[in-house]
């Protein structure tokens, strides 16, 4: 059984490096994305496509699938479209920026991005060079304090849970203020909703404003392209009910057996 797991896959854009200091390039090359496609045959079918950040098990996640921009290649190039005309440039001036997507050094990231990389050409025309770093030089070149000409144009990073909290997630990681905020954005109304969320004492109203916090990021901002939650896979006999904790060990207490058909 496909089980999932409090982590998750994506991309980030730099908001404040050309061209992706522009949302129709940021939209366009999340929506040009096929989530569904590269679970299947990248990831061999173990994940779950996902179009927003936190995953089922976090406090205040969006039921999958409500939230985010869905893979619409029409949509893609139309947004694309619409930044090359603003700029009177064509996807030969837009290919000659030297787009960077980079990876951590591994050979199942450098499979991830030359997927990512084969969908983007495919979809959009779009020429993007792909480079790689050891983890540790790697985590310093995507800081946010690192100088924008030293980083990517698009990273790609994980995410796992402390606790099972949008805390942990949405603001913890974007929020520019108090987060890591590694993609660089810098939206007062996005801040100020995920430290309102945090704070609000009613479980409705934290939902509600996280829902409105991952909605804004995913489809607005647009400051990432979630690709897919893990998934931890377990073997169980028909004849054990047992249930999975999002965080922590098996609690076993909590299991039944079924001494019959267990025979």
């Amino acid at each position: 059984e496909q089980i999932p797991d409090l982590a998750v896959f994506y991309i980030a854009f730099r908001e404040t490096k050309a061209p992706f200091d522009n949302v129709h390039v940021r939209r366009a090359f999340s929506a040009a994305f096929d989530r569904a496609t590269f679970v299947e045959t990248v990831r061999q079918g173990q994940g779950l496509p996902m179009k927003h950040f936190a995953p089922p098990g976090i406090f205040g996640a969006p039921e999958p699938g409500t939230v985010g921009l869905a893979y619409d290649t029409e949509a893609a190039k139309a947004s694309l479209q619409a930044y090359l005309d603003d700029k009177g440039i064509t996807i030969d001036d837009f290919n000659a920026m030297d787009i960077v997507l980079m990876h951590n050094t591994s050979e199942g990231h450098a499979n991830i991005a030359a997927a990512i990389q084969q969908m983007w050409a495919d979809n959009l025309g779009a020429e993007v060079r792909v480079e790689n770093q050891e983890w540790g030089v790697y985590l310093d070149t995507i800081t946010k304090d690192t100088a924008i000409e030293e980083v990517p144009h698009i990273f790609r990073l994980g995410w796992c849970a402390d606790y099972p909290d949008e805390n942990n997630w949405i603001h913890e990681v974007f929020n520019s203020d108090e987060g890591a905020n590694r993609v660089r954005t810098d939206n007062a109304d996005f801040n100020a909703l995920t430290v309102a969320a945090g704070e609000a004492q009613d479980p409705a109203e934290r939902e509600a404003l996280y829902e409105q916090a991952e909605k804004m990021f995913a489809e607005e901002i647009v400051g990432y392209a979630p690709i897919y939650h893990y998934t931890a896979m377990n073997v169980t006999q028909s004849w054990v009910t047992r249930n999975f904790p999002p965080l922590g060990a098996n609690d076993f207490y909590n299991w039944t057996v079924d001494e019959a058909a267990r025979g």
